[in-house]
Protein backbone atom coordinates (compact mmCIF):
# COMPACT_ATOMS: atom_id res chain seq x y z
CA UNK A 1 0.00 0.00 0.00
CA UNK A 2 1.29 3.47 -0.90
CA UNK A 3 1.65 6.45 1.37
CA UNK A 4 -1.63 7.87 2.69
CA UNK A 5 -2.89 11.23 1.41
CA UNK A 6 -0.85 13.95 3.09
CA UNK A 7 -1.13 17.66 3.80
CA UNK A 8 2.26 19.35 4.07
CA UNK A 9 2.47 22.58 6.07
CA UNK A 10 3.33 25.31 6.88
CA UNK A 11 4.82 26.72 3.72
CA UNK A 12 4.74 29.54 1.23
CA UNK A 13 4.90 29.17 -2.53
CA UNK A 14 8.71 29.33 -3.01
CA UNK A 15 9.15 26.68 -0.31
CA UNK A 16 6.71 24.44 -2.14
CA UNK A 17 8.63 24.83 -5.41
CA UNK A 18 11.88 24.03 -3.62
CA UNK A 19 10.29 20.97 -2.02
CA UNK A 20 9.06 19.78 -5.41
CA UNK A 21 12.52 20.07 -6.95
CA UNK A 22 14.13 18.26 -4.03
CA UNK A 23 11.65 15.38 -3.80
CA UNK A 24 11.12 14.81 -7.53
CA UNK A 25 14.18 12.57 -8.19
CA UNK A 26 12.59 9.87 -5.99
CA UNK A 27 9.31 9.99 -7.94
CA UNK A 28 8.85 8.80 -11.54
CA UNK A 29 6.33 11.54 -12.36
CA UNK A 30 4.36 14.31 -10.70
CA UNK A 31 1.12 15.99 -11.69
CA UNK A 32 1.13 19.47 -10.17
CA UNK A 33 -2.43 20.81 -9.98
CA UNK A 34 -2.34 24.54 -9.24
CA UNK A 35 -5.64 26.06 -8.16
CA UNK A 36 -5.25 29.40 -9.91
CA UNK A 37 -4.45 30.80 -13.32
CA UNK A 38 -0.94 30.59 -14.73
CA UNK A 39 -0.56 34.36 -14.53
CA UNK A 40 -1.58 34.46 -10.86
CA UNK A 41 0.84 31.66 -10.02
CA UNK A 42 3.77 33.37 -11.74
CA UNK A 43 2.85 36.70 -10.14
CA UNK A 44 3.00 35.10 -6.69
CA UNK A 45 6.46 33.71 -7.37
CA UNK A 46 7.64 37.04 -8.77
CA UNK A 47 6.34 38.84 -5.70
CA UNK A 48 8.27 36.48 -3.42
CA UNK A 49 11.48 37.22 -5.32
CA UNK A 50 10.89 40.97 -5.17
CA UNK A 51 10.01 40.93 -1.46
CA UNK A 52 12.30 38.41 0.26
CA UNK A 53 12.13 37.81 3.99
CA UNK A 54 13.94 35.75 6.60
CA UNK A 55 12.29 32.51 5.50
CA UNK A 56 13.00 33.23 1.83
CA UNK A 57 16.28 35.10 1.35
CA UNK A 58 16.80 36.58 -2.09
CA UNK A 59 19.67 34.23 -3.00
CA UNK A 60 17.51 31.18 -2.28
CA UNK A 61 14.64 32.49 -4.38
CA UNK A 62 16.86 33.45 -7.29
CA UNK A 63 18.30 29.93 -7.35
CA UNK A 64 14.79 28.63 -8.06
CA UNK A 65 14.68 30.71 -11.23
CA UNK A 66 18.11 29.56 -12.43
CA UNK A 67 17.81 26.88 -15.16
CA UNK A 68 20.37 24.44 -13.74
CA UNK A 69 20.81 20.93 -15.10
CA UNK A 70 19.02 19.60 -12.03
CA UNK A 71 15.94 21.78 -12.46
CA UNK A 72 15.80 21.14 -16.20
CA UNK A 73 16.02 17.39 -15.64
CA UNK A 74 13.42 17.46 -12.89
CA UNK A 75 10.97 19.56 -14.92
CA UNK A 76 10.75 16.81 -17.56
CA UNK A 77 8.86 14.63 -15.10
CA UNK A 78 6.43 17.28 -13.84
CA UNK A 79 3.10 17.94 -15.53
CA UNK A 80 1.57 21.28 -14.53
CA UNK A 81 -2.19 21.85 -14.69
CA UNK A 82 -3.95 25.13 -13.83
CA UNK A 83 -7.53 25.00 -12.54
CA UNK A 84 -9.10 28.44 -12.21
CA UNK A 85 -12.44 27.38 -10.72
CA UNK A 86 -13.88 24.73 -8.45
CA UNK A 87 -15.81 23.20 -11.34
CA UNK A 88 -12.66 23.00 -13.47
CA UNK A 89 -10.79 21.29 -10.66
CA UNK A 90 -13.53 18.72 -10.08
CA UNK A 91 -13.79 18.04 -13.80
CA UNK A 92 -10.03 17.50 -14.10
CA UNK A 93 -9.93 15.15 -11.11
CA UNK A 94 -12.77 13.15 -12.62
CA UNK A 95 -10.94 12.92 -15.95
CA UNK A 96 -7.84 11.28 -14.46
CA UNK A 97 -7.70 7.66 -15.54
CA UNK A 98 -5.25 4.83 -14.81
CA UNK A 99 -2.51 4.35 -17.42
CA UNK A 100 -2.82 1.63 -20.02
CA UNK A 101 -1.46 -1.80 -19.15
CA UNK A 102 2.34 -1.71 -19.68
CA UNK A 103 4.26 -4.03 -21.96
CA UNK A 104 6.81 -6.50 -20.65
CA UNK A 105 9.72 -4.05 -20.81
CA UNK A 106 7.74 -1.25 -19.20
CA UNK A 107 6.50 -3.62 -16.50
CA UNK A 108 10.06 -4.66 -15.66
CA UNK A 109 11.11 -1.03 -15.47
CA UNK A 110 8.11 -0.26 -13.29
CA UNK A 111 9.09 -2.95 -10.81
CA UNK A 112 12.43 -1.25 -10.34
CA UNK A 113 10.80 2.06 -9.46
CA UNK A 114 10.71 2.39 -5.69
CA UNK A 115 7.97 5.01 -5.46
CA UNK A 116 4.63 5.65 -7.12
CA UNK A 117 3.67 8.65 -9.18
CA UNK A 118 2.54 11.72 -7.28
CA UNK A 119 -0.32 14.21 -7.46
CA UNK A 120 0.29 17.55 -5.74
CA UNK A 121 -2.77 19.73 -5.24
CA UNK A 122 -1.80 23.34 -4.54
CA UNK A 123 -4.05 25.92 -2.83
CA UNK A 124 -7.45 24.21 -2.98
CA UNK A 125 -8.65 26.23 0.02
CA UNK A 126 -7.95 29.59 -1.58
CA UNK A 127 -9.73 28.41 -4.74
CA UNK A 128 -12.87 27.79 -2.67
CA UNK A 129 -12.52 30.87 -0.45
CA UNK A 130 -14.35 33.33 -2.72
CA UNK A 131 -17.13 30.89 -3.61
CA UNK A 132 -20.26 29.48 -1.94
CA UNK A 133 -18.37 26.15 -1.69
CA UNK A 134 -16.06 27.44 1.04
CA UNK A 135 -17.77 25.18 3.56
CA UNK A 136 -17.46 21.72 5.04
CA UNK A 137 -19.82 20.49 2.34
CA UNK A 138 -17.88 22.03 -0.56
CA UNK A 139 -14.39 21.24 0.72
CA UNK A 140 -15.35 17.65 1.53
CA UNK A 141 -16.58 17.15 -2.01
CA UNK A 142 -13.30 18.39 -3.50
CA UNK A 143 -10.97 16.58 -1.10
CA UNK A 144 -12.89 13.33 -1.54
CA UNK A 145 -12.67 13.71 -5.33
CA UNK A 146 -8.90 14.22 -5.07
CA UNK A 147 -8.46 11.12 -2.91
CA UNK A 148 -10.62 9.06 -5.25
CA UNK A 149 -8.62 10.24 -8.27
CA UNK A 150 -5.29 9.36 -6.63
CA UNK A 151 -6.54 5.87 -5.81
CA UNK A 152 -7.84 5.43 -9.34
CA UNK A 153 -4.47 6.25 -10.92
CA UNK A 154 -2.43 4.65 -8.11
CA UNK A 155 -0.63 7.88 -7.18
CA UNK A 156 0.49 9.42 -3.90
CA UNK A 157 -1.63 12.48 -3.08
CA UNK A 158 -0.11 15.57 -1.46
CA UNK A 159 -2.03 18.76 -0.68
CA UNK A 160 -0.30 22.07 0.02
CA UNK A 161 -1.98 25.33 0.98
CA UNK A 162 0.50 28.18 0.81
CA UNK A 163 0.29 30.83 3.50
CA UNK A 164 -0.09 34.45 2.50
CA UNK A 165 -2.80 36.70 1.12
CA UNK A 166 -6.27 35.25 0.83
CA UNK A 167 -9.56 36.18 -0.78
CA UNK A 168 -12.28 37.09 1.70
CA UNK A 169 -14.82 34.23 1.78
CA UNK A 170 -18.43 34.87 0.83
CA UNK A 171 -20.45 35.90 3.85
CA UNK A 172 -24.19 35.55 4.20
CA UNK A 173 -25.78 38.33 6.23
CA UNK A 174 -28.93 38.03 8.27
CA UNK A 175 -30.89 39.74 5.49
CA UNK A 176 -29.84 37.02 3.03
CA UNK A 177 -27.51 39.24 1.00
CA UNK A 178 -24.05 37.95 0.19
CA UNK A 179 -20.83 39.92 0.44
CA UNK A 180 -17.74 39.75 -1.80
CA UNK A 181 -19.44 37.75 -4.53
CA UNK A 182 -20.16 34.09 -4.94
CA UNK A 183 -18.91 33.27 -8.42
CA UNK A 184 -17.35 29.80 -8.46
CA UNK A 185 -14.77 31.06 -10.96
CA UNK A 186 -13.47 33.81 -8.68
CA UNK A 187 -9.71 33.71 -8.31
CA UNK A 188 -7.55 34.56 -5.30
CA UNK A 189 -6.37 38.13 -5.44
CA UNK A 190 -9.52 40.18 -4.95
CA UNK A 191 -10.46 41.52 -1.52
CA UNK A 192 -7.37 39.97 0.00
CA UNK A 193 -6.87 39.42 3.71
CA UNK A 194 -4.02 37.89 5.65
CA UNK A 195 -4.44 34.41 7.11
CA UNK A 196 -1.61 33.00 9.20
CA UNK A 197 -2.66 29.35 9.06
CA UNK A 198 -5.34 28.52 6.47
CA UNK A 199 -6.01 25.11 8.03
CA UNK A 200 -7.08 26.72 11.32
CA UNK A 201 -9.97 28.60 9.74
CA UNK A 202 -13.56 27.79 10.58
CA UNK A 203 -16.12 27.36 7.81
CA UNK A 204 -19.84 26.76 7.80
CA UNK A 205 -21.23 23.25 7.51
CA UNK A 206 -23.30 23.93 4.39
CA UNK A 207 -22.59 25.77 1.15
CA UNK A 208 -23.92 29.33 0.99
CA UNK A 209 -26.44 28.32 -1.67
CA UNK A 210 -27.73 25.49 0.51
CA UNK A 211 -28.13 27.80 3.51
CA UNK A 212 -29.89 30.43 1.43
CA UNK A 213 -32.23 28.28 -0.62
CA UNK A 214 -32.58 25.14 1.50
CA UNK A 215 -35.80 24.50 3.31
CA UNK A 216 -36.99 22.17 5.99
CA UNK A 217 -35.79 21.20 9.43
CA UNK A 218 -32.71 19.34 8.17
CA UNK A 219 -31.16 22.48 6.69
CA UNK A 220 -32.18 24.63 9.63
CA UNK A 221 -30.43 22.35 12.09
CA UNK A 222 -27.05 23.01 10.42
CA UNK A 223 -27.49 26.74 9.80
CA UNK A 224 -24.88 28.84 11.58
CA UNK A 225 -22.71 25.91 12.64
CA UNK A 226 -19.01 25.92 11.77
CA UNK A 227 -16.12 23.47 11.74
CA UNK A 228 -12.34 23.86 11.48
CA UNK A 229 -10.91 23.23 8.01
CA UNK A 230 -8.19 21.01 9.45
CA UNK A 231 -10.84 18.75 10.97
CA UNK A 232 -12.48 18.37 7.56
CA UNK A 233 -9.24 17.40 5.84
CA UNK A 234 -8.22 15.05 8.67
CA UNK A 235 -10.99 12.70 7.56
CA UNK A 236 -8.79 11.67 4.61
CA UNK A 237 -5.37 13.24 5.17
CA UNK A 238 -2.54 13.09 7.64
CA UNK A 239 -0.77 16.38 8.42
CA UNK A 240 3.01 16.54 8.25
CA UNK A 241 5.30 19.52 8.65
CA UNK A 242 7.34 20.49 5.62
CA UNK A 243 10.65 19.81 7.36
CA UNK A 244 9.56 16.29 8.33
CA UNK A 245 11.69 13.77 6.37
CA UNK A 246 8.55 11.80 5.52
CA UNK A 247 6.65 14.80 4.15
Amino acid sequence: MGAPPTVIYPLILPQLVQHMLTAQPDTPSTTLIICSSRDAFLASLASAVQHPDQTNPRDSLLRLATPTLHTLSTARHVKVVFCVSVQTLLAYLTSLQPPAAPGAEEAARGERQAKAARIVLVNPLSLHAATPSFSAQGLSRTLAAAVEASLRVDAVLVVAECQGLWTQPSLLHDDGNEENGNDESSEPGEGEITVLDPWEQHVSILNVSAKKFGSGANHGAWAGRTVKVKSIAARWFRFRKLDDPEA
